[in-house]
């Protein structure tokens, strides 16, 4: 018995995972710098121009143009074999589509093309400067998947298709993204490259100068990173949709989005336009329409008030009317090899490309030339004798007899003997031997031609640019894209929010609503087993705080919060991400800048300046921290006080008063100075503003000692104490008793 192999696993794996990644690099995912392609979409241009499918045909069901496709070439999915077809077709996508389509082929909403037996294409005039001189040995040809037929490596393009129409694909460990640009300003570069070889990215760049994308649009980008990223061959390109004020009757005006950025889905950046306009966050924006047909013509209806250059400036932040286009010019060179090229290194890549299929194409209209000259050398040979050569056919008495009594007699080869046997008898005249003759000496000529040529890498040079000057011509056009400076215009957000008073409702379960009117509070209905905890009158430019049993304050700003038409509003931890257990035990309105305070030290909610609130724990823990130290915080919140073992917050208040009233839950009571109570300027645990004993605070309240406070009871019945009948004490004492057989729930 052979002794079995025994390999490495991690040596096995690590040899077919790179099989794998270089197969999906090479076969898949990124395109040849020559004629910027995939093998799929190569094999698809290459499949209609075997069909006949030229510009000037009929369009041809998709179906059959895939079936070919999938039949001879390329044995893989039907649906991303169409994908391809696609995009070639779809002018939104390409700057100059390669597939001329009829029917559904998709839209820059998103919209799914029909299936292809519903659809036709054809090449357009373009892309037959990809596939010509294919057959004049311009290029290498490989067999296909089952080895019956040949495919091209490369097609001999004529034109720069990685630069003119892009490409973009994901490989195994590398990626490319290669925007599209203009044909004429690439071809004035690569004729500028011809007569100047030795060029930097910035004089290239005077050619080239920049991206120019189907869809239109602004590049925000100065020159400068233009170049870097020409130079690297990695960079973002910041482009915007342009945008128009249109006048309407009675001096209203409306703006027209008339330009999206490339790869933007027109309808989803719609659908986050109507978003903002739902949620009130840009209050100046009243509706959004889309009333594009050819050209994109999206309309923003806005008040006469409104200031768009402010209100465009938000948009750009908000949506994708303002996005990045990631470049990446990786692709593979001729030997196949991966690389991350410059502009510059593409252009020169291209142009090597183009020397060595016009050397080609010489090469093979040489070797067409010279067996058409030998074969008039036979006429020719014949030409003076041609009474001769007629008795040795008449006298012959096979084919096979007479090509060898000529052939011998004339001194010719097969090849002319057999062109002789084959040509017409009403040909051998003397003025189509005349014609032959002057075929003979213009085909010298051309020859002659060619060798020149061959010889002189400059004319090859010349008969590249010579090409480029007629499809420069000929399909050469304006910029689409244009080039703008990128205008911050500053604006905040809240300059959008309208000032609008509102409610804000809490329950004791945690639902929250904000309602525009509350006449009666009373009136209000709660979900099962719930109660009302507060109501806070508000404005829309206000923070609302949200302090929960676990020592943490949530704070928003109102206009963000959503409005309530019906129902019991929103559970709270759809807004802020709350633990499991976590109470909400109030909320506070808070200034919508608490350090903003006027010449008098009050700030728009009337708070005084250095304003203090003040927390206090079920286990008679408490503090003070100033106001200011609350601004508007993430879903997770911040940390306000630091709480042990099971104690819990139960109250917080404004310091409003020089004296603090606590309760416990089991009727005992005290008062202590607030200047006693500790202020923290961060989270923590407090001091020991009373001690609870056996029992938990019920809640506390700043008084004078002259005021009263209510009690609240599990009982359902409320009573009022004056502040004189407790006894004023320091901090850390336990309090006398207010109450003997009712439970204390809160504190008014």
């Amino acid at each position: 018995m052979r002794p079995e192999k025994v390999s490495d696993l991690q040596e096995e794996l690590e040899k077919r995972f790179l099989t794998y990644a270089l197969s999906t690099i090479v076969s898949r995912s990124l395109p040849d710098v020559r004629d910027g392609l995939k093998p799929i979409h190569r094999r698809i241009l290459f499949a209609m121009e075997s069909m006949g499918m030229n510009a000037a045909s009929k369009h041809v069901k998709s179906a059959k143009i895939i079936g070919e496709v999938l039949g001879k070439y390329h044995p893989h999915g039907d649906s991303s074999t169409y994908e391809s077809m696609v995009r070639m077709a779809q002018d939104f996508s390409m700057r100059y589509p390669l597939v001329d389509g009829k029917g559904n082929f998709g839209s820059m909403d998103g919209d799914s093309p029909a299936a292809y037996r519903y659809t036709e294409g054809r090449l357009t005039a373009i892309t037959a400067f990809l596939l010509r001189d294919i057959k004049k040995d311009t290029v290498d040809f490989r067999p296909n998947y089952d080895n019956t037929l040949k495919e091209p490596v490369v097609l001999p393009s004529r034109i720069p298709n990685l630069l003119i129409n892009g490409s973009s694909g994901i490989a195994v460990g590398m990626a490319c993204s290669f925007p599209s640009h203009n044909l004429h300003e690439v071809f004035s570069a690569l004729i500028s490259l011809i007569d100047q070889p030795k060029q930097s990215i910035t004089s290239l760049m005077k050619h080239i100068k920049g991206p120019d994308f189907p869809t239109e649009g602004i590049i925000l980008n100065s020159k400068v990173e233009l170049r870097k990223a020409y130079e690297s061959g990695s960079g973002a390109i910041k482009i915007r949709g342009e945008w128009k004020i249109e006048d309407l009757p009675r001096g209203k005006k409306q703006i027209i989005i008339t330009s999206i950025p490339y790869a933007i889905n027109k309808a989803k950046m719609i659908e986050r336009i109507a978003e903002i306009i739902i949620s009130k966050k840009l209050p100046p924006l009243t509706d959004v329409r889309d009333e594009s047909d050819e050209k994109v013509r999206v309309v923003l209806e806005i008040k006469n008030t409104a200031d768009p250059e402010k209100l465009m400036s938000y948009l750009f932040k908000h949506t994708d009317l303002e996005s990045n286009f990631q470049l990446n010019f990786t692709c593979l060179k001729p030997n196949g090899e991966p690389s991350r090229l410059s502009l510059i290194e593409i252009c020169r890549e291209f142009l090597e490309f183009r020397k060595q299929v016009v050397t080609r194409r010489l090469k093979y209209e040489l070797s067409l030339l010279e067996k058409r000259l030998h074969i008039l050398a036979g006429f020719a040979a014949i030409f003076n004798d041609l009474d001769k050569a007629l008795k040795l056919i008449r006298s012959s008495k096979s084919r096979k007899e007479a090509h060898d009594k000529i052939k011998k007699h004339f001194k010719l080869d097969d090849e002319q003997t057999s062109a002789i046997l084959e040509f017409p008898l009403y040909r051998l005249v003397s003025l189509e031997m005349e014609k032959i003759i002057a075929e003979q000496q213009e085909k010298l000529k051309e020859k002659k031609k060619i060798i020149s040529i061959l010889k002189s890498p400059k004319k090859i040079s010349g008969e590249v640019r010579k090409e480029l000057e007629e499809i420069d011509e000929k399909y050469g056009d304006k910029r689409k894209t244009k080039f703008g400076a990128s205008e911050n215009i500053e604006f905040n957000a809240e300059d959008f929010i309208e000032h609008e008073d509102v409610h804000i409702v809490l329950s004791q379960n945690g639902w929250i609503r904000k309602l525009k009117t509350l006449s009666d509070p009373s009136s209000l209905k709660f979900k099962e087993n719930d109660q009302l905890l507060d109501v806070t009158p508000c404005n829309t430019k206000d923070l609302l705080g949200v302090f929960t049993s676990l020592g943490i304050v949530y704070v928003a700003k109102v206009y963000n919060l959503p409005y309530t038409r019906s129902g019991f509003g929103e559970p709270i931890q759809s807004l802020f991400k709350f633990a499991d257990g976590e109470k909400v035990i109030g909320m506070i309105r808070l200034p919508d800048n608490p350090e903003n305070v006027d010449e008098n030290g009050q700030s728009s909610l009337g708070f005084a300046d250095e304003e203090e609130i003040m927390v206090a724990s079920a286990n008679g823990f408490g503090f003070r921290f100033p106001i200011s130290n609350l601004g508007e915080t993430t879903r997770s919140g911040r940390k306000i006080m630091t709480l042990k073992n099971d104690d819990r917050m139960v109250g917080f208040a404004p310091v409003t008063h020089d004296y603090l009233f606590l309760a416990t839950a089991k009727g005992k009571a005290v008062v202590i100075a607030t200047e006693q109570v500790a202020q923290l300027t961060g989270s923590g645990k407090g001091v020991i503003l009373m001690k609870p004993g056996d029992s938990r605070l019920a809640g506390i309240k700043f008084v004078d000692l002259k005021d009263k406070v209510t009690l609240g009871f599990d009982a359902g019945k409320d009573k009022d104490i004056s502040v004189k009948s407790v006894r004023l004490c320091n901090r850390g004492s336990q309090g006398v008793i207010v109450s003997k057989r009712k439970t204390i729930l809160k504190i008014t």
